[in-house]
């Protein structure tokens, strides 16, 4: 704080109160600043970008909670988990554990999904096999284990006290009740127990029959008959089993215990499998002409038609097709356990295989232009002479586009003349053509060559499994289905990579309709667990996420708000909440609910500490953190810690502890944005046809260019899939350039030639590595390594431009490589980083550092900031060229930057505006045409605000009108207000989310 009187205020105010206590905390740019942090509140932490909120909510609180708990543990258990380092503070009291919920999106496997990364596929797994029912993959019959006494039960329902044939008649009660009993007892309903029984092989019937004696057994069921085996049937040929007939039981309430000990011994015998056979007296020997039904469900509802043979199965079994299915487990509804995934592709839901349209990109070339791209060279271009020797026999026009010719000769040309099949050597020598498939797949057996495999992996791409059509499980998974059961009429069943594949929302609605046994507790636990989980992810604004969505394809925001749900679904007390802006991603109208959530995780006990620029989670903290004034090495000080309500006050006597804060002048409106005075207006755009890419709707879109664009929606409405998808692959695809994933369906995407370029600039991570630098990033790094090598003291030793590289080259210092510091293992404490011995820091060796240009080392050069190396290249000649782009840098309020400062100590905010810089200064020289042929390039910015306070809003959004002065085009997905209200166009997609929007 500013004064020691207002340090010694809040050290009293503290004591008296439940809260951690941090003093003297340093790390990175902090200036040794006081705080107390209330418990059981929410605070959130704000600040201009580079300030200083980070180092303090992550790096010093966050890290030390952790750090202290994880030493809770044993010293076996510790080498597992993540080892922090102690941070700069001299002292932090009552800090409970710590999980820190950030931005970025960690996950890379394909594996992990929204449910897994939630829970709720652990608890899935549990619920499927407890509640779902099993259908027969071949007829559709459900399938139920059963017993004797439920058999039974099934026979009465079906058959006791129904005459057989003759409807009742309707005239007179008592004649209609006095003829059922006497057509009952005249005509009673008599059904045949058998089990099947095998007959070895070769074997005479007229021995199997002595052996059926034996065991005490005198009749069969055959060709729709009863044999006695005693008398001497005239059957010539037995089959491969014969029905054996253990009792036959007339349907009453007498004989229910002894068609209950029959059906138990036919079971024992049969192997669990028992066949009931309705027949009569007088009927007995008509069965063979009675036309046999096969819906069990039809012989319920219509007892007079009841006569077919009737299986049942103790098993896992549909006994009318004589087929096992595989019981029901957890390991069977979950693709990471090899009982569930599919067999194909392993659980990922994806393969990899050869892409046609990567093998023939330009359908529009003819087969002589070399339309197959991997025959144009010189390597395969004895496979283009095999194509054009057999289009010449097969008459095909080898002159004609491709994608005109016949679809008969466009499979010619691919298949081969097998259509399908592997070709044998003996295909090749008689000049057989064996297609493009037929190519790649000669190529994909020399696959122990390097350069084939390079080759192969040029041409193949990820495409949906078509085994399991991308639901990652094996078919025996999709046997067992879940129905609502609160309207049967319109009941839906649903497989369990289908009820995935819904909307979470969706989802939800149909657990809730879920009609559950009142005796079975453990299943209402699991659907309750399910539900709320789904419940919170809907409140945190994501409920038009699916639950097989791969994790590695969330946008940070989204990630962020999974794991918020993760662990309120845990049902954590006592913790410390530290997270990164939260509310990325969303738009205004869902920020409310993410803030009840929040205020719910607190209210169980929680403490909460938000790094946050947006206003309405601002306005709704218990507790207000400002770090400032500046950025970098101005800011690190505490501007204020308290009340909103105080921190917004207007008296003059608290001004004073808060004297020159830039969030306060915001949201006092002492400063605001302001809105354009004019919009600019465009002459051409690029047109979007048809889109139709997940949930788009087949829109027709117009993005003008050579202005300011911005697309808003609600989070989930399409934004992402209309400009990532569609616009930037189709156009990656246009100007052929290639691109990771396929370009989103729609008609077409016109206008692709009124631009130089498309680039996107999105939320990935500069660099991982502390190699990487603002020096290097920008490119100028390699023009003073030259400035230098061209001294006179270089010239004499010898020293090449290479010699002042830090990344390699002979000068820089051998001990630690050019880091400057040495890595010290630690095997049960955090890895130990020391300054290097040899180098003492300065990443060069002795005789390197002894050049200088203009009284600057390469090391002392690398320590400027950018404000300073501006004025010391302002000294040399050739300072255009390196000061510009530094300056941009200035501009956006980065001059704090060092230019050796390794890019992953940077935030988000301070990564994002240093991209956008690059591409500035990339295209200083290109001014605006004239002709209106070209608009220079179209930049598409993804929520760029991200990170940015208020004030660095500011200086984003003039830089946006720089680069559309200069002639470039921008279009922005964003959901900041202030970026909104400053556009040239919008285009709003909504109304809702998921299948409500596009």
């Amino acid at each position: 704080m500013g004064s020691k009187a207002a340090k010694k205020e809040r050290v009293v105010t503290s004591a008296a109160t439940d809260c951690v206590e941090i003093r003297g905390a340093r790390q990175n740019n902090l200036k040794g600043i006081d705080v107390d942090l209330p418990l059981g509140k929410l605070t959130v932490v704000t600040g201009p970008s580079g300030s200083g909120k980070s180092s303090l909510a992550f790096e010093t609180i966050y890290a030390e909670g952790q750090r202290r708990y994880v030493e809770t543990f044993s010293p076996y258990m510790r080498q597992f988990l993540d080892r922090m380092d102690k941070p700069r503070v001299d002292d932090i009291r009552g800090i409970p554990p710590a999980i820190a919920i950030e931005q970025s999106n960690p996950v890379k496997s394909s594996r992990s999904t929204v449910g897994t990364m939630t829970e709720i596929n652990d608890y899935l797994k549990l619920f499927w096999p407890r509640v779902a029912r099993a259908f027969c993959p071949n007829c559709g019959r459900e399938i139920r284990p059963e017993n004797a006494q439920s058999i039974a039960d099934q026979v009465f329902r079906l058959f006791a006290d129904h005459p057989h044939l003759n409807p009742l008649p309707r005239e007179g009660e008592e004649d209609a009740k006095r003829q059922v009993r006497v057509e009952s007892n005249a005509r009673k309903k008599t059904v045949l127990i058998t089990f099947w029984i095998s007959v070895p092989a070769k074997t005479e019937p007229r021995v199997f029959f002595d052996f059926l004696q034996q065991q005490g057994y005198l009749r069969i069921w055959i060709d729709n008959k009863i044999a006695r085996v005693d008398s001497d049937p005239k059957i010539k040929r037995l089959g491969a089993r014969v029905q054996v007939i253990q009792d036959r039981v007339a349907i009453s309430d007498e004989t229910r215990a002894r068609l209950v000990e029959a059906i138990e011994t036919a079971l024992r015998f049969g192997k669990g499998k028992v066949n009931v056979v309705p027949t009569t007296e007088n009927t007995e020997h008509r069965a063979s002409n009675i036309e046999r039904r096969s819906d069990r469900q039809s012989a319920i509802r219509n007892p007079q038609l009841a006569i077919e043979e009737l299986p049942f199965s103790t098993g896992w079994h549909c006994a009318h097709c004589d087929l096992d299915i595989r019981p029901p487990t957890p390991g069977l509804f979950s693709f990471n356990n090899p009982l569930g995934a599919c067999p194909e592709c392993r659980g990922f839901g994806r393969t990899i295989a050869i892409d046609l349209n990567k093998a023939i990109p330009d359908r529009s070339l003819s087969i002589k232009q070399g339309v197959v791209r991997v025959f144009r060279g010189v390597e395969f271009g004895e496979s283009q002479k095999d194509l054009l020797r057999a289009c010449a026999r097969e008459e095909i026009d080898i002159h004609v586009p491709f994608e005109e010719l016949p679809k008969a000769d466009q499979n010619f040309v691919i298949n081969g003349e097998k259509r399908s099949g592997e070709y044998t050597d003996e295909d090749y020598d008689n000049d057989r053509w064996y297609g493009v498939r037929g190519f790649f797949r000669w190529l994909e057996s020399k696959t122990y060559k390097m350069h084939v495999r390079v080759l192969l992996s040029r041409y193949r791409a990820y495409t949906t499994c078509p085994s399991c059509n991308g639901g990652r499980f094996q078919p025996e998974a999709l046997n067992f289905k879940i129905s609502t059961i609160r309207n049967p009429q319109s009941a839906i069943l649903l497989s369990l990579p289908e009820f995935q594949a819904l909307a979470i929302s969706d989802a939800r609605d149909f657990l809730s309709e879920i009609d559950l046994s009142p005796n079975d507790s453990t299943a209402r636990m699991l659907r309750d667990e399910i539900c709320a989980r789904l419940n919170y992810l809907c409140k945190v604004g994501v409920g038009y996420l699916t639950l097989d969505r791969s994790t590695r394809t969330l946008s940070g925001g989204e990630v962020q708000r999974v794991n918020l749900t993760t662990c309120l679904g845990a049902s954590l007390v006592n913790t410390l909440f530290v997270m990164d802006e939260p509310s990325i991603g969303l738009h205004p109208r869902d920020v409310g609910q993410l803030v009840r959530v929040m205020h719910n995780l607190r209210d169980k006990g929680n403490t909460l500490l938000v790094v946050e620029h947006e206003e309405q989670i601002i306005r709704a903290a218990d507790n207000l953190i400002d770090i400032g004034p500046g950025r970098g090495e101005s800011g690190g000080e505490l501007m204020w810690s308290g009340a909103l309500g105080e921190f917004l006050a207007e008296r003059s006597g608290q001004h004073a502890r808060a004297p020159h804060s830039l969030t306060r002048d915001y949201l006092n409106g002492r400063r605001s944005i302001p809105i354009p005075k004019s919009r600019r207006r465009s002459t051409s755009s690029i047109k979007i046809n048809g889109a139709r890419q997940h949930n788009l709707k087949n829109i027709d879109v117009d993005l003008p260019l050579g202005i300011f664009a911005c697309v808003t929606g609600v989070s989930g409405s399409g934004k992402s899939t209309l400009i990532h998808d569609v616009l930037y692959r189709n156009l990656l695809r246009a100007k052929g350039q290639s691109s990771d994933q396929d370009p989103g369906a729609c008609k077409s995407v016109t206008g692709a030639h009124r631009i130089n370029d498309v680039v996107m600039v999105d939320q990935a991570p500069l660099a991982r590595t502390p190699r990487s630098t603002p020096i290097l990033y920008l490119g100028l790094f390699d023009r003073v390594r030259e400035l230098f090598a061209a001294q006179p003291e270089a010239m004499a030793q010898g020293l090449t431009a290479s010699a002042f590289s830090f990344n390699s080259g002979s000068g820089r210092c051998e001990r630690c490589s050019g880091t400057g510091f040495e890595k010290i293992e630690m095997q049960f404490l955090s890895d130990l980083f020391v300054r290097c011995a040899e180098c003492e820091g300065r990443r060069f060796q002795p005789h390197v550092l002894k050049v200088e240009l203009h009284g600057k080392s390469i090391h002392g050069l690398l320590d400027l900031t950018v404000s300073e190396a501006i004025q010391f290249f302002a000294q040399i000649q050739e300072r255009r060229n390196l000061s510009e782009p530094l300056a941009v840098l200035e501009e956006v309020g980065l001059g704090y930057l060092r230019l050796g400062q390794p890019l992953n100590t940077l935030s988000g905010g301070e990564s994002q505006r240093l991209k956008l810089v690059r591409h500035l200064a990339e295209t200083e020289n290109i001014e605006r045409p004239t002709n209106g042929d070209a608009l220079g390039n179209l930049f598409i910015f993804d929520e760029p605000t991200t990170g940015l306070h208020f004030d660095d809003v500011a200086m984003l959004l003039r830089l946006f009108h720089r680069l559309v002065d200069r002639g470039h085009s921008i279009v922005v997905i964003e959901h900041n207000l202030e970026v909104i209200k400053c556009a040239d166009r919008i285009v709003d997609l909504g109304p809702e989310a998921g299948d409500q929007g596009g």
